[in-house]
C-alpha cells in the first residue's frame, strides 16, 4: 500500500509543473464605460451599442424611465416602459424594424445599462432606427403619465 502512496505522489509531482503550465483563456474585453451628462455612466454590453444608443440614454434618464424593455413579436405588448408613474405598454412604430433591446437605468447608481443580444455591425442601422424611435415615444408617454399622476398644476 506504501508503494502506491508513493507512485501515486511521485507521479502528482511530475505532472504538476506540466498541468500548472495550461493557459487561461483571455478575459472578455470589458464592455464600454462613458460618463452622463449628469455625472453617472453609462455601459453598452455589446461594442458598438452606444454609438447607436447613447445619446438617447440621457433623454431616458432625464424623463425619470427605469426601463425600457423591446421584444420583437409581441404585438401591443411589444415594448415596455416602466418609471414610477406607471408602466406603459405599446406596439412597434410603423417602419421600424422590431428588434430587441433593453435599457435599465439607476444600474450602477446614476447610470444605465443597455443590451441588445442580436446586435451586429451589419444590423447597427435597424438597432438605431428602433432605439431613437422606442425612446422618443416612450420619453413622451412618461411625462404624459407624470403630468397626469402629479396634476398639470393649472
Amino acid at each position: 500500500m506504501k508503494k502506491l502512496h508513493v507512485a501515486l505522489l511521485a507521479a502528482a509531482v511530475v505532472s504538476a509543473p506540466v498541468l500548472a503550465q495550461t493557459a487561461a483563456p483571455a478575459p472578455a474585453a470589458a464592455p464600454p464605460v462613458v460618463k452622463t451628462a449628469g455625472g453617472g455612466t453609462v455601459k453598452a454590453v455589446q461594442p458598438g451599442l452606444f454609438e447607436v444608443a447613447g445619446p438617447r440614454v440621457n433623454d431616458v434618464m432625464a424623463a425619470g424611465i427605469q426601463r425600457i424593455s423591446a421584444t420583437p413579436g409581441k404585438g401591443i405588448r411589444s415594448i415596455r416602459v416602466e418609471s414610477p408613474w406607471g408602466d406603459s405598454f405599446f406596439g412597434w412604430p410603423k417602419n421600424v424594424k422590431p428588434v430587441p433591446f433593453t435599457i435599465t437605468t439607476g444600474t450602477p447608481a446614476g447610470g444605465a445599462t443597455i443590451s441588445a443580444p442580436g446586435f451586429k455591425e451589419a444590423n447597427k442601422a435597424d438597432y438605431k432606427t428602433a432605439i431613437e424611435a422606442v425612446a422618443k415615444y416612450a420619453v413622451a408617454r412618461t411625462n404624459d403619465n407624470k403630468q397626469f399622476m402629479e396634476g398639470s398644476g393649472q
